[in-house]
């Protein structure tokens, strides 16, 4: 019996000793410690607009008629009738050849072909005589044929000798060197008496009333950039303004600066306007290809894309709110490299975590740092 009773003893004590133990707290597992940290993250708060210097390209300006003007025919400069800085006329003398070769040359084709149609016009006479004898059986057949023939050969040698002569005239005419288009002579590289050969370039001359701009827009808002465009420039580093009128849109992305080549004819200017030259570096403003009908110009919310998960134009945002994550469906639309246009679901006053790709989940308690 008195073995017994130790026994239970045992047995109360073990279980009166877990019971006691329960009144303890128990230590959470680490996990659990880990959640009910808050999350570190930055915020930013969206942009109302876009710095101007982001929606501007930098261009260089050029002409849209520019030649090297070159000798067509070989010989000695005999006249040169202008210098660089001359301003000149579609079709005006520039320069003369010695055309004393070539116009002797000339007035031998032009005897040559003369005398070709004289006897294209005997070698007529002839067979159409031996074709009225022929029909009334006074000439052979044979002795037709061979009036036949000779016509032939008569108009087969005019018309040689009229290609002759135009080739003297053209020799003639290269001899001298005109202007193709109104312009201003920009170099001058031979004197009278220099020699030259077909290809020798003597002029430089370029349209200063028609000049274009070539600008490498970014690939982000080339879209936005619509042909017959009115975009405002200056010209750099004056600050002077311009206007140019979109032309064209390049067919391709360059793959190194991810630009598209945007062409632009500059409009004439105002008195107080820009004095643009070829060759010169121009800032082209496209802010005003930004608007759209809810937020003109500039205006709107913009974040960093880093900010915004989206694919295509949906996708969301982290907000933090009362310093917790929620997450936002948004509506958004890429604008300039690096920057997004949430066009709905975001106030302007919004505190968003910086980085999307955070693993996050709503409630989550965030503490935003700098």
């Amino acid at each position: 019996m008195k073995t017994t009773w130790k026994a239970a003893v045992v047995v109360v004590a073990v279980v009166a000793g877990a019971c006691g133990g329960g009144s303890k707290p128990v230590a959470p597992p680490p996990s659990a410690q880990a959640a009910q940290k808050p999350v570190g993250v930055k915020a930013v708060t969206p942009a109302t607009k876009l710095e101007a210097s982001v929606l501007q390209a930098t261009g260089s300006v050029r002409a849209k008629q520019e030649a090297t003007l070159s000798a067509e025919a070989s010989g000695t400069l005999t006249k040169v009738t202008v210098n660089a800085g001359d301003a000149v006329k579609r079709g005006q003398v520039l320069a003369q050849l010695d055309t004393s070769n070539a116009r002797l040359t000339a007035n031998q084709a032009r005897a040559a072909k003369a005398a070709a149609e004289a006897a294209l016009e005997g070698a007529k006479t002839e067979v159409e005589r031996a074709r009225t004898l022929a029909q009334s059986g006074s000439l052979a057949r044979a002795s037709l044929d061979k009036a036949e023939v000779g016509y032939r050969q008569a108009q087969a040698q005019a018309e040689q000798a009229a290609a002759v002569l135009a080739s003297a005239q053209e020799a003639l005419r290269d001899a001298t060197l005109t202007a193709p288009f109104d312009g201003v002579i920009t170099t001058r590289s031979r004197n009278e008496g220099d020699y030259v050969t077909p290809g020798t370039a003597i002029f430089g001359l370029v349209n200063p009333q028609a000049l274009e701009v070539r600008a490498p827009v970014p690939e982000a808002f080339v879209d936005r950039v619509k042909v017959g465009t009115i975009v405002k420039g200056t010209l750099n580093p004056s600050g002077a303004p311009f206007e140019a009128k979109v032309r064209s849109l390049g067919a391709v992305i360059d793959s190194q600066t991810r630009t598209v080549e945007v062409l632009a004819d500059v409009l004439p200017t105002k008195d107080d306007g820009a004095k643009l030259r070829a060759g010169a570096l121009v800032e082209l403003d496209f802010s005003n290809m930004m608007a759209t009908d809810d937020a003109p110009g500039q205006a709107g919310v913009f974040l960093p894309s880093q900010a915004v998960n989206s694919k295509g134009q949906q996708g969301f945002v982290w907000v933090v709110q009362d310093g917790k994550a929620q997450r936002r469906d948004v509506k958004v639309e890429r604008v300039l490299p690096g920057f997004v246009r949430v066009v709905h679901g975001l106030g302007h006053e919004e505190s968003v975590v910086a980085d999307a790709s955070l693993p996050l989940q709503n409630g989550v308690a965030l503490q935003v740092v700098q």
